[in-house]
């Protein structure tokens, strides 16, 4: 299938789900984003952004579900934000996450590989989150629009699942047997598909909307960002969970479950 097949009916299954998620969520972000200085972002992503310097800079994140993040970072100083997002719903609710919260953030609902050069050379920082890469089935293509946005000398900052979790078998699937396990291919090239819905905050289950997620290896997320032009300066591996999936695995303390990556554009 092609890249649109793909998004579009991902796009789908993101608006099925965002309701479900706002359902789940145990805080009100309308009413927390009020609050000055408030963020969702970890301990270790918010050291990191302040070690990197906030103030002053245009920020952006892509694939920015609910924009909680573009705010968060807003509210940590950043001068402005801005949102991609495939997910009509999930880019309502963060347009009226701007509203009450006041803060300088805009969101613009948009398959990210459709990203036009109105944005072009726009922002001082792109960020990009857990549970971003795996929708994507071009990550050249991705980082080539994302080097686009960036301004010369822009920053990349990448907070992202570990790829080895991709080949343990999740407790629910038929392939679980211990929890660490090798389930699955650390190569699998075919994209994986789900009916049963992707809800991350309830954890509930449900018949949803086709949805394809993919597996990418660190060898092509590196490729990918050093061909778009960015110039990796930081990689560090972590052994903490951010996927809401493998935390269970946080005590066995063997596995990077996570990284960080950070890049500057040529």
């Amino acid at each position: 299938m092609n890249i649109k097949t793909y998004t579009e009916s991902n796009r789908e299954a993101w608006n099925e789900v965002n309701p479900i998620h706002q359902k789940h969520n145990p805080i009100q972000l309308s009413v927390a984003f009020q609050a000055k200085g408030y963020s969702t972002l970890d301990e270790h992503i918010t050291r990191t952004f302040l070690r990197l310097g906030l103030q002053g800079r245009n920020v952006a994140q892509l694939c920015c579900n609910n924009g909680r993040e573009v705010l968060s970072l807003v509210n940590l100083g950043a001068q402005s934000g801005t949102g991609f997002d495939i997910s009509d719903h999930a880019i309502e609710e963060a347009k009226g996450l701007a509203t009450t919260s006041g803060l300088p953030c805009t969101f613009v609902r948009m398959d990210v590989y459709d990203i036009d050069s109105v944005h072009s050379n726009q922002y001082d920082l792109i960020y990009i989150s857990i549970g971003a890469l795996t929708w994507l089935p071009d990550l050249n293509k991705f980082f080539k629009i994302a080097s686009t946005l960036l301004k010369k000398g822009g920053l990349l900052v990448i907070y992202e699942m570990h790829p080895m979790l991709n080949m343990l078998a999740m407790e629910d699937e038929p392939e679980f047997e211990d929890p660490m396990k090798i389930a699955f291919s650390y190569f699998k090239s075919e994209p994986w598909i789900n009916n049963t819905g992707i809800d991350y905050v309830g954890n509930t289950t449900y018949e949803s909307a086709t949805n394809y997620s993919f597996s990418h290896t660190l060898a092509s997320i590196f490729n990918a960002v050093i061909k778009s032009g960015i110039h990796i300066t930081e990689y560090e591996e972590h052994n903490h969970d951010i996927s809401c999936i493998f935390s269970h695995l946080e005590k066995e303390a063997k596995l990077p479950m996570s990284y960080t990556m950070i890049g500057k554009k040529a």
